[in-house]
C-alpha cells in the first residue's frame, strides 16, 4: 500500500469521525489512527528505496554512455593507427580521426549535460517527494495532536463530574 493510500484512508478516518457538538473537533479511533501511522512508517523507506532507485539507475545510464563514448574513441584510434600506416591514405586517416575525435567529444558533452539534467530531474523529484511527505505528516500529526487534547479534555471533564456526584451524595448522606 503506497504513503498516498494510507494518507486517503487517514483522511476519510478524520472526516467520518463523529462531531463533537459546539466544537471544530472530532472523536477519532486512536486506535486506528496508530495503525495508520505505523502502516506509514513502514512504506516511507519504500518511497526512499525508490528515490536511490531511479538514482541508481540514472548512475548506470552514465556509466553506459561513458563506456560507449570511450569503446569509440578507442575504435577511432585503432582505425587512425590502421590508416596512418598506409602512406598514400596517411591524410585521409588524420581526417577521420579528428572527425571521429569532434563526434566522441560531442557525444560525451551530450551525455554529461543529459546525466546533469537527469541527476536534477532526480533530485527535484527526492526532494518535492519529501517536502510533500513533510506536509503530509505535519497535517497529520497536528489532527492526532488535537485528537489527543481532545480526549484528554473529555478524561478530565468526566472525572471532574464523577468527583461533583460523590461529593454532592456525601453531602446529602449527612
Amino acid at each position: 500500500m503506497d504513503i498516498i493510500n494510507i494518507l486517503d484512508r487517514l483522511e476519510t478516518l478524520v472526516n467520518s469521525s463523529k462531531k463533537v457538538p459546539y466544537t471544530d473537533s472530532a472523536i477519532i479511533d486512536r486506535k486506528k489512527i496508530l495503525d495508520l501511522l505505523d502502516q506509514m512508517r513502514l512504506n516511507i523507506p519504500q518511497e526512499i528505496k525508490e528515490a536511490g532507485e531511479i538514482l541508481y539507475q540514472k548512475d548506470q545510464i552514465l556509466n553506459t554512455a561513458v563506456m560507449e563514448a570511450r569503446s569509440s574513441k578507442t575504435e577511432a584510434e585503432a582505425e587512425f593507427m590502421s590508416k596512418l600506416s598506409q602512406s598514400a591514405l596517411q591524410q585521409k586517416a588524420e581526417e577521420l580521426f579528428a572527425d571521429a575525435d569532434r563526434k566522441t567529444q560531442k557525444q560525451i558533452e551530450q551525455v554529461e549535460k543529459e546525466c546533469a539534467a537527469r541527476r536534477i530531474e532526480a533530485d527535484s523529484y527526492a526532494l518535492k517527494s519529501l517536502r510533500d511527505l513533510e506536509q503530509e505528516l505535519t497535517k497529520i500529526s497536528g489532527s492526532v495532536r488535537k485528537g489527543i487534547e481532545l480526549l484528554a479534555k473529555n478524561a478530565s471533564d468526566g472525572q471532574n463530574d464523577v468527583n461533583s456526584s460523590s461529593m454532592a451524595v456525601t453531602q446529602a448522606a449527612d
